[in-house]
């Protein structure tokens, strides 16, 4: 399956994305949190090993997924924001 680019979803799709995207959000966040705590028990039991570093391998892909939702939520207010001023402007054009 192929991504399409936001500018190209409606804004259905839009709110379907964003809804994968805080689960994935959630998820990545999830197990790091885990991670960090099986880490952490590793460390202080065996002292510093590789199994210390698994968490900050993780950080990019928060942070990767958080940009995507942050991109898809303003992509999201820009749409609502338009429809929003269209309709404002339906309503005083027929007043006049």
């Amino acid at each position: 399956m192929q991504k399409k680019i936001l500018s190209d979803q409606s804004l259905e799709e839009l709110k379907i994305t964003k809804k994968k995207q805080k689960s994935i959000l959630f998820f990545y966040t999830l197990v790091l949190i885990i991670t960090t705590g099986i880490s952490t028990y590793l460390t202080i039991e065996d002292g510093i090993t590789f199994y210390t570093l698994i968490p900050l391998i993780l950080i990019p892909f928060i942070i990767y997924s958080l940009m995507n939702l942050i991109k898809t939520n303003n992509e999201i207010k820009s749409r609502e924001s338009h429809i929003f001023h269209q309709k404002k402007m339906e309503e005083t054009h027929k007043k006049i």
